[in-house]
């Protein structure tokens, strides 16, 4: 593609070719699809993918055409904007220059049409979803019309296999963005989650004043607390070694005593240690 303001793909014939040789064409512009039904006008044009169904396929002969009367419609305006510096009369150059863009404008368009039937059957097929259906069409729309403005049309090639190449890879990236956007926000979920979580458990203690807790009690236990005491404050708490607190069912069955009974030997032991259990009351706190 011509590096200019009016971008083009150059051809050999431009320089000696007129917009005359543009006007009419001596072939089928559009496939032949008679025996595809008709839709009514007006509904079509309600519903997206009816009025796509109504668009009409190029023939290969008819595609080349109108993507050799786009790139000279454009050569010829950036010629003319090239001279604009010595023209005597810039403003009716200009005025050309706008026509030949309008026209070149509307061809472009003619062949979006026409691959409009092509680019959705892309997105219906690679979408999962309605939404994402959506947003294939619409980002693919854009891939449409960036892709006819750098195709060479002379090198023989149907623009569909072109278009469709283009498209899927586009909507490869989009389909990557959006698995990594999921999995981003599923991660901030899991994140939030934990957040709410650690706010429900913030008048806990942690592990960490527990142990201080823990170790400032165990000092004065032997001295306070007789040896069926000491058994049910340093098993309740995990302080017999296992690191690991017993229920007082537990305990009561290990010394045949009933639940109630511990409750009451572990009360009156936590009285025992009053002054210096005090401070740490709410982690003692007999679930």
């Amino acid at each position: 593609m011509v590096d200019s303001d009016i971008p083009y793909v150059p051809h050999a014939d431009f320089d000696s070719a007129t917009e005359q040789d543009f006007v009419e064409i001596d072939c089928d512009l559009y496939v032949d699809e008679d025996d595809r039904p008709s839709q009514n006008s007006q509904h079509a044009a309600d519903n997206f993918i009816l009025a796509v169904e109504e668009c009409r396929i190029l023939t290969f002969e008819g595609e080349q055409f109108l993507f050799k009367r786009l790139n000279f419609l454009r050569f010829r305006a950036s010629a003319l904007k090239a001279t604009l510096r010595n023209q005597r009369r810039p403003a009716k150059t200009e005025k050309e220059i706008q026509r030949l863009l309008g026209e070149a404008t509307d061809t472009r368009e003619s062949i979006a049409r026409a691959n409009l039937r092509l680019i959705t059957f892309v997105a219906r097929k690679r979408s999962t979803s309605n939404d994402e259906f959506d947003e294939f069409v619409a980002e693919a729309n854009t891939i449409l019309l960036n892709a006819i403005d750098k195709f060479d049309f002379a090198r023989g090639y149907r623009f569909s296999t072109y278009l469709t190449h283009a498209v899927q890879r586009h909507f490869n990236r989009l389909i990557n963005r959006n698995c990594k956007r999921r999995v981003r926000e599923s991660n901030d979920a899991d994140e939030t989650l934990l957040a709410a979580a650690d706010q429900n458990d913030a008048d806990q203690p942690s592990s960490t004043e527990i142990s201080v807790a823990a170790d400032t009690v165990l000092q004065q236990l032997d001295q306070l607390l007789d040896p069926r005491e000491c058994f049910i404050v340093r098993g309740r708490f995990g302080l017999d070694g296992s690191g690991k607190g017993k229920s007082l069912r537990a305990l009561g069955d290990e010394i045949g005593i009933s639940k109630e009974r511990a409750r009451q030997i572990l009360y009156r032991s936590l009285e025992k240690l009053a002054k210096v259990a005090e401070p740490f009351e709410s982690m003692f706190a007999v679930k």
